[in-house]
């Protein structure tokens, strides 16, 4: 029995047609395609990626230029990748769910106004861009029936280039349609930028009919060639094989074993894009047309799929990892495949598009082990672009409503970076990735720890970046308000109940005498301040010796002038404060339009230890991010500069500072530095703080311009300071941070130490609670958009993602001094009497030696009647 599906297998969706046949037109760059000025926070920007690759945003950027000025007031680095053919949407944090559902990347800062001009930038450079930057044009650029006020504009259909002229006349007609405020529908595709009729012509093949099985047909190994591409492309084909797999967007199709022709060159698989599908398990005939789609052979222009009704055998591929040097997976394209114990390594798309990338190890940062340019770096550079496969969800859609390949996925049953993984079936390839469709769900053996794996100590000491914990804003009738400009937290009081909660979990298991604070709210430390906020929620019903305080300015007053600040809490019944806490300001750079760069003031504070009396002292930072924009960024920079991020000279002369303040205090001699320093492990600010030789690493560190340092000048440096990095010696495997768009993991949060502390470390862990962790199990990004009324469980409480920073804590063991023999207790019983005497009478006129120095007491060189005097005054 056959069932038959002809002729042309109407109606294909529209979204496929046109994808598939008509392809996406070819542009230089990424260019912006809708731009939304609604009412209230309502802003938002679609960019377009027509240029038939993925790109990566890790060089793009957003200015906002505000009424007229020739300075950016706004600056968005954004991150992730555009898939070919897909749009970005980056959008204000406080705008509604329509446009935050559609969201790619969010932000707190001020968006732009009607008034306002906006640049989108790669590497430094104006790919497109919306007003004149330098003019103030009233209002608005146009007018009320197409303007940029109150008013959505789509790029028109035949722009697929960005304006990339920012400084010249704009008259939105020109290039945009227009339509009312706070239109929003088609916000998240790709509107007009496709071209196509969308007549829904699918371009088929003339009703060409399959045939009946088992007669002649074109093998599929001939229809994929040895080849990146068919040799056989733009040609009609009948296949027959074995049904694999089906996607939403069409099916596998598989040569049977005893058709196989051994070559290990061609696949003996191939997709089918088709709205319909045979019976999985099936032989089945199609007739199509040979295409590539993006790099991926495939058979589309369907008129014809017969169901055989009949099951045979094909082949499935062991993909181990690494592969062999030189191979690729070309040539299983299409094919069944399995995988076994690879580990989860990027979790960049896993619920934009369902995918989830695997290795056979975690991706590392590169500067996280090798200094930038040496070989070593560019060796590590290579690989980790190498070995990785996904897994892909087969429903074909953006923020699929469940994982095809993981539907049990929760909070409480994540899949995260490091779990190990197995899997099986076809491989895709789609926007420049080889995809497995898993088809059934995948195995996998999670990683997660429940509570920090930490020898004990009688001292644990941890740093902590609490992501942008803001509590709100009391108002005149005492409620609290998240409404207020400063704010970069929570937006409701829902998200911060949820947020407060997790940080809790996390601060309570954490079990530290001593934590360093990063991104809290810099707003003082009175009874409404954050910072009082979360130690009244931390200490909430546990027992009074593992409570905690806080530290406090010397005069209350804020920590610096950032939004967000520092902090330090500790335990009262483990350590107490010793003196008053000391404000070491980070250095300033002056960009050339006059505009400052500023970073966190960090906070320095000693203590004594209450159950040794040993005192230490912590300092807490929060160095120069990344993602801002420093005067050496624009100043044609070197693979050096960029391989460690904007604002490295910043973040070096904020080392320097920090060094110089700890090394003139008047300090105890156990020395501790932790926090965010915003560097990895072998970049510049770190090797300051601890040491480096200029010739190993193959370039002089240099100092940023612009401060008040060196008048102004940028410096090189050799002189270094001494610490230790503590997970180098402790746990050189771990990390803290998971860079989404890189897939790489490193360490950007740090414990230094310098001699005298480190001997008494007992051990340190990364406690990997958040990194590994999928975005969309924060706080805001779970009440967002995954309620648990639409079958998710993203807001349960537990210390997982309650934060995008693990913890490092590291445990010590300190001992009380010693208290000192007293001069004469010869025999050190702790008493000077008649035995010590004795003694001493017995060593009389003898030759000072190491052995018998102690009783020289006048230190003349010799042990005489002098001696003995000077003893019995000792009696006395």
């Amino acid at each position: 029995m056959k069932q038959t599906f002809h002729p042309a297998l109407r109606p294909l969706t529209v979204a496929v047609l046109l994808a598939q046949t008509f392809g996406v037109s070819a542009a230089d760059d990424l260019y912006i395609s809708e731009y939304i000025e609604g009412s209230s926070n309502n802003k938002a920007l679609e960019i377009a990626n027509t240029t038939g690759a993925d790109i990566d945003l890790a060089a793009y950027e957003v200015q906002y230029f505000f009424n007229g000025s020739l300075t950016a007031g706004t600056t968005l680095n954004l991150t992730g990748t555009v898939p070919a053919g897909e749009v970005y949407v980056v959008a204000s944090s406080a705008a509604n769910d329509t446009i935050l559902g559609q969201a790619d990347f969010t932000s707190g800062s001020s968006f732009y106004n009607g008034d306002d001009a906006i640049t989108l930038l790669n590497g430094g450079v104006v790919v497109d861009s919306i007003g004149q930057i330098g003019t103030d044009p009233g209002s608005q650029w146009g007018d009320s029936n197409n303007g940029t006020q109150n008013q959505t504009l789509r790029r028109k259909s035949n722009v697929t280039a960005g304006d990339t002229n920012a400084d010249d006349a704009f008259d939105p007609s020109l290039e945009w349609d227009a339509f009312p405020q706070d239109t929003f529908d088609g916000l998240g595709s790709l509107d007009g930028a496709n071209p196509g009729d969308g007549d829904g012509d699918d371009g088929d093949t003339g009703g060409v009919a399959a045939g009946q099985c088992g007669e002649t047909a074109t093998f599929i190994h001939v229809v994929q060639g040895s080849g990146n591409s068919s040799p056989l492309v733009d040609s009609a084909v009948i296949v027959e094989g074995l049904v694999t797999a089906v996607r939403e967007d069409g099916f596998f199709i598989q040569e049977e074993v005893a058709d196989e022709d051994g070559d290990p060159a061609t696949s003996e698989g191939l997709f089918i894009v088709s709205a319909e599908a045979p019976v999985v398990g099936n032989i089945a005939r199609v007739a199509g047309s040979v295409g590539e789609f993006f790099g991926r052979t495939q058979l589309a222009d369907v008129s014809d799929i017969v169901d055989c009704a009949v099951t045979a055998e094909a082949s499935s591929t062991l993909i181990s990892l690494p592969l062999q040097a030189g191979a690729d997976l070309e040539s299983l394209e299409g094919m069944q495949v399995r995988v076994a114990d690879l580990k989860i390594s990027d979790v960049n798309d896993l619920w934009r598009f369902g995918e989830v990338g695997l290795s056979n190890e975690i991706k590392r940062q590169p500067t996280d082990v090798y200094a930038p340019g040496t070989s070593e770096y560019e060796a590590l550079v290579a690989a980790n672009a190498e070995n990785q496969v996904y897994l892909e969800d087969t429903s074909a859609a953006s923020f699929p409503p469940e994982l095809s390949f993981y539907t049990q996925f929760s909070y409480s049953n994540t899949i995260r970076i490091g779990d190990i993984v197995s899997a099986a079936g076809p491989l895709n390839f789609s926007f420049g990735k080889y995809k497995i469709n898993p088809t059934e769900p995948v195995v996998v053996i999670g990683t997660r720890e429940a509570l920090p794996e930490l020898q004990s100590g009688n001292l644990t000491i941890a740093s902590f970046n609490v992501l942008n914990y803001f509590n709100g804003e009391v108002q005149a009738d005492g409620t609290v308000s998240f409404d207020y400009s400063a704010n970069r937290g929570a937006s409701s009081p829902e998200a911060f109940e949820l947020q407060q909660a997790r940080i809790v979990d996390a601060i309570r298991k954490l079990d530290a005498d001593v934590i360093g604070l990063m991104e809290i709210e810099n707003d003082g430390y009175d009874q409404s301040s954050a910072i009082q906020s979360l130690v009244d929620a931390v200490n909430a019903d546990i027992p009074e010796a593992e409570q905690f305080a806080f530290v406090a300015t010397a005069d209350g007053g804020l920590l610096g002038t950032d939004a967000i600040a520092v902090g330090l809490l500790y335990r009262p019944a483990v350590v107490t404060p010793d003196g008053i806490a000391k404000e070491v300001p980070m250095p300033i750079q002056t960009l050339e339009n006059g505009n400052l760069v500023q970073m966190r003031t960090a906070l320095l504070q000693s203590f004594s230890h209450v159950d040794t009396e040993e005192r230490f002292a912590v300092a807490v930072n929060h160095f120069k991010s990344k993602g801002s924009q420093c005067l050496e960024d624009g100043a044609s920079p070197t693979l050096i500069d960029t391989a460690q991020g904007s604002c490295n000279a910043l973040r070096v002369s904020a080392a320097i500072t920090l060094g110089e303040a700890m090394t003139s205090a008047d300090l105890p001699e156990r020395l501790m530095i932790l926090g965010d320093l915003n560097a990895y492990s072998a970049e510049d600010p770190i090797a300051i703080l601890t040491e480096y030789d200029p010739a190993e690493r193959g370039y002089t560190i240099k100092t940023a311009m612009n401060t008040a340092a060196d008048g102004g000048a940028s410096v090189e440096v050799t002189e270094t300071f001494g610490y230790t990095n503590v997970a180098e010696q402790f746990d050189p495997n771990g990390f803290s941070y998971w860079f989404f768009g890189s897939g790489q993991v490193g360490s950007l949060d740090h414990i230094l130490v310098n001699d005298a502390m480190l001997d008494d470390i007992v051990d340190a862990t990364h406690w990997n609670i958040n990194a590994p962790e999928p975005y969309q199990l924060q706080y805001d990004q779970a009440l967002r958009f995954y309620p648990d009324s639409e079958g998710y469980s993203f807001t349960e409480v537990g210390p997982y993602r309650s934060s995008d920073h693990d913890p490092f804590l590291v445990s010590l063991n300190l001992e009380a001094a010693a208290p000192a023999t007293p001069v004469g207790d010869f025999n050190k019983d702790g008493r000077i009497t008649g035995k010590d005497l004795a003694a001493l009478i017995g060593q009389l006129y003898r030759k000072v030696t190491d052995t018998n120095a102690q009783f020289d007491l006048t230190g003349d060189g010799r042990i005489t009647l002098k001696d003995f005097f000077a003893f019995l005054r000792l009696l006395r």
